[in-house]
């Protein structure tokens, strides 16, 4: 059985391992369990007790303690150029890539450098090929997901509701992007356990129309933007955990439709069925 291995995937597209290679091991990580929660309580009145208002998950922090072992103090003083350059903070919001112990499955996390690594002189000995030190990332979502999304699609014929059925196997409820496509005349697309509905006031002759609704975005052919087609009682809904249905109605047209979202994780494990 295989250790899990770490992967920083940087925001121009590069991608370097963070130990479990043949010279580099991580010796050591935590914040990878269940995601931190904050609850919110009110107070009672003459009570001694405080009733809950409800939750919210915080950031999550990912520590990783490395051990690095190279050929030559000069290879290592290179890899230590080359982790400075990959993990550069100002570059913006990248990704850990982990796969775990089946050597299969795979979780991704968006988040930043926090800190490190700092290279002490006290944990590189002699100055020469060994060092250990520490990586530190902060998620502001804290949630891991699979790298490829759940996508399901069906087609609309003008006059019959088409129904596409989704399934969410991850921990949380996970923000769809609907796209639709041309030719449609105010679209409606309903989750039917909830009753929640996204509805444009527009009548889409050619191209496509993604709704995205975890960054509550309307963009026609993927430059222009179309939320003023959002109806006032349009909800940007979640796809809940479980198996669920979705509805796509039209005044006329006939077009194709889809849905597209990411299985969400509290921390990392392996999901039943990808068990061996």
């Amino acid at each position: 059985m295989a250790k899990i291995t770490f992967y920083w995937l940087d925001p121009d597209g590069g991608s370097i391992q963070l130990g479990n290679a043949s010279t580099s091991h991580v010796k050591a990580y935590s914040g990878l369990g269940m995601a931190p929660v904050h609850h919110f309580l009110e107070g009672i009145p003459s009570q001694h007790r405080q009733r809950h208002r409800g939750l919210k998950f915080r950031p999550r922090v990912v520590q990783l303690g490395i051990w690095d072992v190279r050929a030559s103090a000069q290879a290592q003083d290179e890899r230590q150029e080359e982790l400075l350059a990959a993990l550069n903070s100002d570059r913006g919001e990248g990704r850990l890539k982990i796969v775990l112990s089946d050597g299969i499955t795979t979780r991704y996390l968006d988040c930043y450098v926090q800190e490190g690594p700092d290279f002490a002189s006290e944990d590189r000995p002699g100055w020469g090929e060994y060092q250990f030190y520490v990586v530190r990332f902060v998620a502001p979502d804290p949630f891991l997901y699979d790298p490829t999304p759940v996508t399901e699609s069906g087609n609309f014929n003008g006059a019959t509701p088409v129904n596409i059925s989704v399934t969410n196997d991850g921990h949380m409820d996970s923000y769809p992007i609907l796209t639709i496509s041309a030719t449609v005349n105010t679209p409606k697309v309903m989750l039917v356990t909830t009753g929640e509905y996204v509805q444009l006031n527009y009548n889409l002759t050619a191209g496509h129309i993604d709704v995205d609704c975890g960054e509550g975005t309307v963009v026609r052919n993927d430059t222009i933007d179309a939320i003023d087609t959002l109806t006032k009682a349009s909800t940007l809904f979640a796809i809940p955990r479980g198996d669920h249905t979705l509805r796509l109605t039209a005044a006329s047209g006939a077009g194709a439709f889809s849905c597209s979202f990411f299985n969400r994780f509290l921390g990392l494990g392996i999901p039943e069925e990808e068990e061996e």
